[in-house]
């Protein structure tokens, strides 16, 4: 807790009275100077988050905030209330350390030195500029240092479910198919499940600050290089026949507000000598600061399909000691089909066969059946005389 409030910056909500998160301590705003009052709302209580949202309290880490002072979908947020994407952030800061460069210069001459505005990025309007929903009545996005420039482009949540709001946003439904076959899909259990594939950076299972959902509050957090992690799904256990299904592959990633980072995956498809017959992977993403993004991969029937493997990768981009990298959470493989022909693709119990734990074999796992109760017999034998 002491090291938090030393490294983030909290603010008072006007509206509601609660405390809620306003970026790092390096960002607060002692450069920038007091924000009027009406500026200090958290963001479910801010106007501009209830224009897009049905539940801003609950889908809070689902919104996609713009930049103040550009058109791009924010990755920080600063000062309590100000979004910035990586590259208007970035100018934000030389502009801060040339100003305490000026000031430490000037201020030995007993001199004032005012710090330059930052400039925004006009928007081009119209046509020009239509990957984002523009404020209503505006036929360009607002940019600049006034809060009116601040905005939300949509909701995560609410564009995923079918009661979401006709936003122009098209709803997204998710196919029909069988349950998440995942065993642990956001560290609930620890790394129950999962394998580490680099013995010496390894992910983490850390409390989420912005939960999943209501039913999820933990998920996995990767360090300063490449952590990898993989889960075999054996899919000869689970469907008749392996190369005839088509699967969908998926995981939420997202990143901090301080510290940016990255995330890939990779689905690989193995046949019963576990040699490979397909490969896909995504790129390498830019974690989002303050919402969980998807990240899903289609897998056509493939040939001689016998188990398929799903491997996660992320670290932050500043190389800073700790896991301060890509968050993942909610990671899913889902065989594809319309339900009522499930029960002629699936095995009769091979999901609930999945064991959770490693077997053990061999001439361990028989001395150690065999040694255990005659071990006991001695201590008792031993004891009672």
């Amino acid at each position: 807790m002491e090291q938090a409030r030393r490294s983030y910056a909290f603010y008072l909500c006007t509206s509601c009275d609660e405390p809620y998160f306003g970026g790092t301590i390096e960002c607060a705003d002692e450069e920038e100077g007091e924000r009027p009052g009406e500026d200090r709302l958290c963001p479910q209580c801010s106007p501009k988050s209830q224009i897009v949202c049905r539940n801003p309290v609950e889908h809070r880490g689902y919104h996609v905030w713009k930049c103040r002072y550009c058109c791009n979908p924010s990755r920080y947020v600063c000062y309590g209330t100000v979004h910035f994407c990586e590259e208007c952030h970035d100018r934000n800061s030389q502009r801060v350390k040339e100003h305490q460069r000026r000031r430490n210069n000037m201020g030995r001459r007993g001199q004032q030195v005012t710090m330059p505005p930052l400039e925004p990025i006009p928007c081009r309007g119209g046509d020009l500029c239509n990957t984002h929903p523009k404020p209503n009545g505006h036929d360009c996005h607002l940019n600049g240092p006034s809060h009116k420039c601040e905005q939300v482009y949509h909701c995560a949540w609410c564009i995923s479910t079918p009661s979401s709001f006709t936003n122009n946003n098209a709803v997204v439904e998710e196919e029909p198919g069988s349950q998440n076959l995942i065993i642990n899909p956001s560290g609930e259990r620890g790394m129950v499940g999962w394998k580490q594939v680099n013995r010496t950076m390894n992910w983490r299972v850390e409390q989420s600050e912005v939960p999943l959902n209501e039913s999820t509050t933990t998920n996995f957090v990767s360090s300063f290089q490449w952590c990898g992690m993989s889960q075999t799904i054996p899919l000869h256990r689970i469907v008749y026949n392996p190369s005839s299904v088509r699967l969908e592959v998926s995981a939420k990633f997202m990143g901090r507000t301080d510290c940016p980072s990255v995330f890939q995956m990779q689905v690989v498809l193995l046949d019963d000598e576990r040699r490979v017959v397909h490969r896909v992977e995504t790129s390498a993403l830019s974690a989002p600061a303050d919402y969980w993004e998807r990240s899903c991969l289609i897998i056509e029937p493939t040939r001689g399909a016998y188990e398929v493997v799903i491997m996660v990768f992320g670290k932050d981009e500043r190389f800073w000691q700790g896991n301060f990298g890509s968050k993942v959470a909610g990671c899913s493989v889902r065989i594809l089909c319309p339900e009522h022909e499930l029960e002629n693709v699936l095995r009769p119990g091979g999901i609930l066969e999945r064991d959770e734990r490693p077997k053990e074999h061999g001439l361990l796992f028989l001395l150690s059946n065999l040694l255990f109760p005659i071990a006991l017999v001695l201590f008792a034998w031993l004891f009672l005389e």
